[in-house]
């Protein structure tokens, strides 16, 4: 392998990308636009949330209303009975309704068609509870300690935010590098690469050279917008956090590469991505954990390198765990191995094609 001709292949590769102004602003804008969109559009604490309350009780817990009202989650509204409130709710004028009763009991009328909205409002409910326990002395039979990793009332948007980032590192590596050759095989240009003496090997070396770069700035965008946008924690080291992202970020450009290698067409490796793209959203535990999903499909999401690096993230952010932890070494290897098995079937299909 020729070192030289893999740094001219690299330089010449970024300053194609650097000329395209387009692409330019679509390899640094789009990244930053998305993951600010997913900051905002998804795993926020709902607010403003319309609530009932009926009190049918001798005054013994007063607190819980004064600590229902100043919730900032809840707009509560007195009702008389039960009967009103259950109407509003089927009217859909509220979430739900709490009911103080005479013999000091609490019942929850809910509207629980969203899963998200019900969670907040029985934080709120509990932590009133709490406060008004609190005044007159006395607590839950039920005590809830301080949380080993993560905050006592967590927000979603701290579990989804390592995924969204596994997702936009890996996403974008892959629409990227995807698209590699085909312009340069329609131009006859990948063909004169190959006809002066250059390997496939040092073709796509040349190529993850040049995308690395950019990788390394996509990486810092999202992982800064993130941190300092959303405010999301980094317990652990933030330096384990980007080499993971690139890591990531390689396995994905490996992945892209054999996907140009393929391809014959722009289209048609946007229609190969789609079958990729769609698992690792739904099978790689960033939405959803993949401890809920069946076990004859775990297998799968197993064998993806997202799950092991969405989780990877997760650890380090919010668990504050290093390189001694198994999981972050098992993410590492993984996805280098990932990245190495890809890149190797990919220079295989060039050589046939060469």
């Amino acid at each position: 392998m020729n070192v030289e001709r893999v740094r001219a292949i690299g330089a010449r590769k970024f300053a194609s990308l650097r000329r395209d102004k387009r692409m330019f602003g679509f390899i640094v804008l789009m990244p930053a636009l998305q993951i600010f969109l997913f900051g905002i559009a998804i795993g926020q604490t709902p607010h403003d949330l319309d609530f009932g309350f009926i009190d049918d009780s001798d005054g013994s817990l007063d607190g819980l209303e004064t600590g229902l009202r100043a919730s900032d989650a809840l707009i509560v509204h007195d009702y008389e009975s039960v009967e009103h409130a259950r109407a509003a709710i089927e009217e859909g004028e509220m979430w739900g309704a709490l009911v103080l009763t005479s013999d000091a009991r609490l019942e929850i009328h809910l509207d629980n068609s969203n899963q998200q909205v019900t969670n907040t409002i029985l934080v709120e409910v509990r932590n009133a509870m709490e406060g008004a326990l609190a005044e007159k002395g006395a607590s839950l039979p039920v005590e809830i300690a301080d949380p080993v990793f993560g905050e006592r009332d967590p927000s979603f948007i701290n579990f989804l935010a390592p995924g969204i980032i596994t997702l936009v590192c890996f996403m974008f590596s892959v629409i990227l590098t995807s698209i590699a050759f085909v312009g340069e095989r329609y131009d006859g240009t990948l063909d004169r690469v190959f006809a002066a003496g250059t390997r496939p090997s040092e073709v796509l070396l040349g190529h993850m050279g040049a995308f690395s770069t950019i990788l390394i700035g996509q990486v810092l965008v999202v992982i800064g917008i993130s941190v300092y946008g959303f405010d999301i924690p980094v317990n652990g080291n933030p330096v384990l956090l980007f080499l993971l992202a690139l890591v990531l970020g390689w396995a994905a450009m490996c992945l892209g590469l054999l996907v140009s290698s393929k391809a014959k067409s722009e289209f048609q490796a946007m229609q190969l991505n789609m079958p990729i793209l769609f698992p690792v959203l739904l099978l790689s535990g960033i939405l959803w954990p993949v401890e809920a999903l069946p076990g004859w499909i775990q297998p799968v999401s197993y064998s993806l390198p997202t799950t092991w690096a969405a989780e990877a993230f997760r650890s380090i952010m919010i668990r504050g765990w290093g390189l001694e932890s198994t999981g972050i070494l098992t993410a590492f290897a993984f996805n280098a191995a990932f990245a190495l098995v890809m890149l190797g079937i990919a220079i295989r299909t060039l050589r046939v094609r060469e």
